[in-house]
């Protein structure tokens, strides 16, 4: 790289989410952002140094075997963040690569932005020390509060499902009601790993799902596997051809809308959605779609997370709220789960569901634009 650069670091494909609107206001800077990124950093102007598919990975087993092709890109990001023609560095999640070249940035005296950085909340607390002296941008005003209780300063960034206007004017509250079909959106994981390790949970779900009498006899019942990336679809669809032939024609495969607009769109028309603990927790919840949480994770980390992680719930509007509003179901027993999904399905209610988006949005309406993080990050 021979001109001066920005270099980034995101993972997952929320971390892309996340960092659309940070590479268009390095681009609006006329400055060069290079690093890794999804489809939605790159559209908006990343020049990717690695295959983004190779870098969402779920728990430590899924870590393992891709260990090899994980350091060599790591190193790559770590020869960059080191030469004299990158400038800063912006981190956004993704801790297992971030924090180690936070550190590195940190001894050179490079500006470095980590956005939506260690959930110190949830576990290992004393990863906020090693980020002192970082520009932070968390995601949620609780957050800031942690940090603050370590001595580590953060600022919210306005989450960027609202960064929109008009938010409940584009909700198809009236559709939905009114509509003859009933529409299930499931969201098995991000990463194929975790994706693969739900899905015959999530098939069983919705099977019984499709099966189940409508209130009216003319209701249509469809089902739609949503997925962050086109990539997953092939791997996925051989899972819907194991099913009855009569459920797989009520079956579609579709990947998630990039703009959050339509996201909002086809989420809030949903009739009910099932779905891991993640981002897209919190983006259905904000559009009023009817949820249920559940997966079924990998052996160790299920272990490890039972005797580490403090939180009493994993589905981020619940842990915003500091209550059981969205139910959740996380563990290995998937029959035992599928009736347990199906009695919570039952007993979700709309009305509700639009007031917790209510709810969460004045919880979440404030926050700095990505354009102020940049201007700290380069002014101070």
């Amino acid at each position: 790289m021979q001109e001066p650069f920005v270099l980034f670091c995101a993972g997952e494909d929320s971390g892309d989410v996340l960092g659309e609107a940070f590479v268009q206001s390095i681009v609006q800077r006329g400055m060069l952002p290079v690093g890794t990124g999804g489809s939605r950093m790159q559209n908006a102007g990343l020049v990717p140094i690695a295959e983004f598919n190779e870098l969402p990975v779920s728990g430590f087993l899924d870590v393992l075997p891709r260990t090899a092709k994980l350091q060599k890109v790591c190193r790559k990001l770590k020869d960059l963040l080191c030469s004299e023609e990158c400038k800063a560095f912006i981190a956004i999640d993704y801790p297992g690569f971030n924090m180690k070249l936070c550190q590195v940035a940190k001894k050179m005296g490079k500006p470095v932005l980590y956005v939506a950085p260690p959930q110190i909340w949830a576990w290992k607390p004393g990863r906020a020390q090693k980020l002192d002296g970082v520009n932070l941008a968390v995601l949620f005003q609780f957050e800031k509060e942690a940090y603050a209780q370590k001595g580590v300063n953060a600022d919210v960034l306005l989450h960027p499902f609202l960064l929109h206007e008009n938010l409940y004017h584009t909700l198809p509250y009236s559709e939905q009601l009114d509509s003859n079909e009933k529409t299930l959106l499931l969201f098995p994981g991000s990463r194929l790993s975790q994706a693969k390790r739900n899905m015959d949970l999530f098939l069983r779900v919705s099977e019984a799902w499709l099966k189940m009498p409508s209130p009216q006899a003319a209701t249509s019942k469809k089902v739609k596997l949503i997925v962050p990336r086109e990539s997953l679809i092939p791997s996925l669809e051989s899972y819907i051809q194991k099913i009855g032939e009569a459920e797989r024609q009520q079956f579609s495969v579709q990947v998630s809308p990039e703009d959050s607009e339509e996201r909002r769109m086809l989420f809030g028309a949903a009739s009910m959605a099932l779905a891991t603990p993640g981002t897209v927790t919190l983006e259905l919840a904000l559009s009023g779609a009817p949820l249920v949480v559940a997966t079924k994770p990998d052996l160790l980390t299920y272990a490890l997370g039972k005797l580490l992680v403090k939180t009493r719930t994993f589905a981020m509007p619940n842990i915003l709220m500091k209550k059981m509003l969205i139910p959740e179901f996380i563990g290995r027993r998937t029959k035992k789960m599928v009736p347990q999904i199906l009695a919570a399905m039952h007993n979700q209610d709309i009305a509700k569901s639009r007031q917790l988006a209510v709810s969460l949005t004045e919880r979440l309406g404030k926050g700095f634009v990505p354009d102020c993080f940049v201007d700290k990050l380069f002014n101070g």
